[in-house]
């Protein structure tokens, strides 16, 4: 009879075990509370295509914070202050959705125009590589090193169209109107 008890607590240990395991939460983005964001890049955006690289200074993201505790965020970012193949860039909007466990997937058609250069650069709506997240105080910081972006481009001093697009540039968001919005791993 002793081993039938022994085998009743281990059964309980396991049982209880595989209770706490599922209860593991799974990374998310947490606010403070409901409502908009905003955010800014606080290091130049850098695409890269096989012409070469189109840089801006400014990204100025927006969006809606429709729950407190979500596995995806869906923003719009416009990004302005840009250059590339030796021109100025038009400034051009984006869509993505960024999902907690770092897929990032873009929402829209993306066209880039060095004005004067006599091409453009379209990236058709498709998910992209990974992103890291972290928090800093009531910030959410976006560490994007993406890769492995398709786009197609007119040639000329765009370059040839591709697969191997790449994207870098660290962000910050937060919450308006106060309260925090971060990611919990």
């Amino acid at each position: 009879m002793p081993s039938f008890k022994k085998f009743g607590v281990l059964l309980a240990v396991f049982a209880l075990s595989a209770i706490g395991a599922g209860s593991a939460s799974a990374a998310q983005f947490t606010a403070s509370a409901t409502g908009n964001l905003t955010g800014k890049a606080t290091a130049t955006q850098v695409f890269t295509f096989n012409g070469g690289q189109v840089k801006c200074s400014n990204a100025h993201t927006t969006g809606t914070i429709k729950s407190v505790a979500t596995a995806e965020q869906t923003v719009e970012v416009k990004y302005s202050a840009c250059t590339g193949f030796g021109f100025i860039v038009a400034p051009f909007t984006a869509q993505y959705n960024f999902t907690a466990n770092g897929e990032v997937h873009i929402e829209n058609t993306i066209t880039i125009i060095p004005q004067g250069a006599g091409c453009t650069i379209t990236i058709a709506p498709q998910p992209v590589g990974k992103v890291g997240y972290s928090t800093s105080g009531t910030k959410l910081i976006l560490i994007p090193n993406v890769s492995g972006i398709v786009y197609t481009s007119t040639k000329g001093l765009c370059g040839s169209s591709g697969g191997n697009g790449t994207y870098t540039g660290t962000n910050e968001w937060e919450r308006i109107g106060g309260g925090s919005l971060t990611f919990d791993p």
